[in-house]
């Protein structure tokens, strides 16, 4: 059996693309790359599968054009009045915000090498609650650290 093939786009060719084929009901599994999802997504080494959606809550991982050619994959912060606002789990301040209408669809599945995480499960949600209550100077330390080992074996 031959593995499915693998291709570099740049994000903006890339990614658009993505969304159309979520748009048409199909599911995409995409590398991720970089560390603005650390702890719980590693750049570089896992994947994730993508699902079109209609409705959003915080606590989903969202993929989302937070303005013309840039695109996020990050956790879904809070819906309002048909803005949604975003921030990776690995960034310690900042956040994006968006129209509802341009996010492309939201993670089902995070695949590291040999498993598969279900971001909504009720202990993942758990775990991303503690991460984000935990005071920011222990997240800062733990993110250095990561930053320092896992982003470093990966070469992101």
């Amino acid at each position: 059996m031959t593995a499915p093939a693998r291709i570099t786009l740049p994000n903006d060719v890339m990614l658009s693309g993505v969304r159309d084929l979520l748009a048409e009901g199909h599911p995409v599994v995409i590398t991720c790359k970089g560390v603005s999802m650390l702890p719980f997504i590693v750049g570089g080494r896992d994947s994730v599968r993508l699902v079109y959606c209609k409705e959003l809550a915080p606590g989903d991982i969202a993929l989302a054009e937070v303005w013309d050619g840039k695109w996020v994959l990050h956790r879904v912060i809070g819906v309002e009045d048909g803005k949604v606002t975003l921030k990776g789990d690995g960034n310690l301040r900042s956040a994006e915000e968006c129209d509802i209408s341009k996010v492309a669809g939201k993670v089902t599945e995070i695949l590291p090498p040999g498993r598969s995480v279900d971001p909504s499960a009720a202990k993942q949600q758990a775990r991303w609650r503690r991460w984000i209550s935990a005071p920011y100077l222990c997240r800062r330390v733990w993110l250095a650290v990561l930053h320092r080992t896992i982003a470093k074996k990966y070469r992101i």
